[in-house]
């Protein structure tokens, strides 16, 4: 069996764009945050956000954090298959046998920035949503269990030089770099790659209308809340503890 190349992020990390050019490679199967949907929608799912909002909500038959477990390492027995999402979806069965069926990368995100993003969406975000301590924490776990640091990028360096961050990402991890997969055209064509779930939450329309994996122009408020600066305070331990063992790019 093929062990599943996972990328493991936090919200508003960039991490979806990353997603849309290892999709474009057309090497390997994409899926998009299928942890995640089950964390929240599943029949055993470990978050009620959705169904707090809305309580005719129905969950998924079928649907649970295992199945998806079971689907992706079975299509790994034939197919190169890629996964991005987030860690606290996942860090309650991060076991030995979960942590051997993937090979685990890191791609992290100036709290900061994420934050204020992400606070425009859901005001009432919690640490746990955040997620930069699970993602710390299964990070560690990889270590202790493989003996050494497996793959981190930031964000914003890999932003700077997309190609270069991409690169080195790809050598890391042993795959070829296909340069061509890092642009794409306006609202990429989702019928490439139907594993892609759709954006009801209007997360990505800003990606849409890019053309490719590049640094973005934005302006970012100030941690305007005590709240957004208590979680802020929380999570920026375990972005400087990542950031120290990112990949550094040329």
């Amino acid at each position: 069996m093929n062990r599943i190349l996972a990328l493991w992020a936090t919200p508003r990390s960039t991490s979806t764009a990353f997603e849309w050019a290892m999709g474009n490679r057309g090497d390997m199967t994409c899926f998009h945050e299928p942890y995640n949907e089950a964390f929240h929608y599943g029949e055993d799912r470990r978050n009620h956000r959705y169904f707090i909002a809305d309580p005719a909500l129905q969950a998924t038959p079928g649907l649970t954090i295992t199945s998806v477990y079971r689907k992706l390492t079975a299509l790994a027995r034939s197919e190169r298959v890629f996964v991005k999402d987030f860690a606290y979806s996942i860090l309650h069965m991060a076991n030995d046998e979960f942590l051997h069926a993937h090979t685990h990368t890191f791609l992290i995100r100036d709290p900061r920035k994420m934050l204020t993003s992400m606070h425009s969406r859901w005001p009432d975000i919690t640490l746990a949503e955040i997620g930069f301590e699970d993602l710390h924490t299964l990070f560690r776990r990889v270590v202790d269990r493989e003996g050494g640091a497996p793959v981190v990028l930031d964000s914003d360096e890999l932003l700077e030089n997309p190609a270069n961050g991409m690169q080195a990402y790809c050598a890391a991890v042993g795959i070829p770099f296909i340069a061509e997969a890092l642009s794409w055209e306006n609202g990429q064509d989702e019928s490439r790659n139907p594993t892609w779930n759709s954006d009801e939450h209007g997360f990505h329309d800003s990606l849409k209308a890019n053309k490719g994996l590049a640094k973005q122009q934005r302006n970012y408020p100030t941690l305007a809340s005590p709240d957004m600066i208590r979680l802020f305070e929380a999570s920026k331990p375990h972005y400087d503890a990542l950031f120290s063992q990112r990949l550094r790019i040329d």
